[in-house]
């Protein structure tokens, strides 16, 4: 059994799902590939991978993806959006860091620091991909790809959801927060391409399909920010990055 089980999501991208399954092929460590088609999509396309077919409009969307990974048997998963392509290395990466840790953390492609005193999703840092760190970097909230122990995949569900339509980073993370388990976005060599989280910077993050683009984004993630905060979700202040 390989070590990993990789998740990708078809939900608006279907055009990078090739190059996508390619860079997991690629990786130095060896990844089962499990993917999510959504419903209202053609299906036509056939890979050696777990192919799911969600049939049903819950959970056939971003909350979807954790949601029905649960099944997933290998030590670690790894939830990639669409609009990430990592480098060859950057499962190996993975893996070393978090078992540097102990396997009790959490590692995300992109990462957010709130102020202490916010309630609201108005960041005081973000960490993109085209942000390179000199060391790990730990965060009050992570977001576009997702990697940990796979028994740390069943705290996703710790608290009910609150809004369907955004925000699975926002929930997961407070989850992870309450569990006491910590995010950290990994250090990136500008001269290694390949043990970057998205060799792509984020270009394929600016599309027209990106969330953040749709109009009532920011509102939802205000809402959902309220609605930890007030469950007791709290952060530490950092200086920008």
């Amino acid at each position: 059994m390989n070590q990993v089980t990789t998740v990708l999501s078809v939900v608006e991208r279907p055009e990078y799902l090739d190059s996508q399954i390619d860079a997991i092929k690629a990786q130095t460590i060896p990844s089962d590939i499990f993917i999510i088609w959504r419903n209202y999509l053609e299906y036509s396309l056939f890979y050696p991978a777990i192919i799911y077919r969600n049939e049903s409009k819950h959970f056939n969307s971003l909350y979807g993806r954790f949601f029905n990974s649960l099944h997933i048997k290998t030590p670690y998963v790894f939830i990639c959006d669409d609009d990430l392509l990592p480098g060859k290395q950057y499962l190996e990466k993975c893996i070393n860091f978090s078992k540097s840790k102990n396997d009790n953390v959490v590692i995300s492609s992109f990462g957010v620091d709130f102020k202490t005193n916010t309630n609201s999703y108005k960041p005081l840092s973000r960490i993109d991909q085209d942000v390179f760190l000199d060391s790990p970097k730990k965060v009050d909230m992570g977001g576009q790809g997702w990697f940990m122990k796979t028994e740390l995949l069943k705290l996703f569900l710790l608290y009910p959801f609150h809004k369907e339509e955004s925000g699975e980073d926002i929930h997961f993370s407070f989850c992870l927060f309450q569990s006491m388990v910590d995010i950290f976005v990994l250090d990136k060599d500008r001269d290694n391409i390949d043990s970057w989280q998205d060799t792509t910077l984020g270009e394929r993050g600016s599309d027209d399909k990106a969330q953040w683009k749709q109009k009532q984004h920011n509102n939802i993630r205000d809402e959902l920010v309220k609605h930890y905060v007030d469950l007791g979700w709290k952060f530490q202040a950092k200086s920008k990055i």
